[in-house]
């Protein structure tokens, strides 16, 4: 069998990640069938294993084109504090449908890499997507003049990662739960560690 092109296997790679995408947001990780996803992507068992190591390898690719083209690619972009607040809300707690999919497809593959002693390789760079997003968004609302970023650039992104993560968390946990206090709590500590007040006129 002729060896295949580098292009070839990018293509199929991008294909199988497309279909994998289609299956979790539909049904989730946990009924997410191998099957399903290789007779999404018309591969065979053998075509997906040349392309992915394993089932989670996959998830992994699915869940970064997820964030870059679905999620990410679908914002606007940032350019004061009302849209960086937007941009959060969108990113962490939003309530349509495909939020709700994506919400918890996020939430199992957390659960999910918790039980394994060695994530995939490129987990790791789900988070630094949104982590580079959101340090793009900060500096143009900080050069706008509108935050001091008092604690720095990184160490104001890691805080405003976590308290988005909470509130998704909060959400995703409690649906009765008012999601205007989540929100107006959200963004209060947003603009308490971003530095609002120290650079409004």
């Amino acid at each position: 069998m002729p060896k295949r092109s580098a292009a070839y296997m990018a293509g199929q790679r991008d294909m199988i990640a497309r279909a994998a995408r289609e299956v979790l947001m539909e049904k989730g990780i946990y009924e997410a069938s191998l099957r399903e996803i290789c007779t999404r992507a018309g591969v065979s068992f053998g075509a997906f294993y040349n392309i992915f190591p394993t089932k989670e390898d996959a998830i992994v690719a699915a869940r970064y084109l997820d964030l870059t083209e679905y999620e990410l690619g679908d914002l606007p972009p940032v350019s004061d504090w009302q849209s960086y607040v937007e941009y959060m809300v969108a990113s962490f707690c939003g309530r349509s449908e495909s939020d709700l999919r994506r919400r918890r497809v996020s939430l199992q593959f957390a659960a999910e890499m918790l039980m394994i002693d060695s994530p995939p390789e490129g987990a790791p760079m789900l988070l630094d997507v949104q982590r580079k997003q959101m340090a793009t968004n900060l500096k143009a609302v900080f050069d706008s003049g509108e935050i001091a970023l008092p604690m720095g650039l990184d160490r104001t992104v890691e805080i405003h990662a976590q308290l988005g993560l909470g509130a998704s968390h909060r959400l995703s946990n409690d649906r009765t739960f008012a999601v205007a206090d989540i929100l107006a709590a959200l963004e209060a500590g947003l603009a308490a560690t971003a530095g609002r007040a120290g650079r409004q006129a």
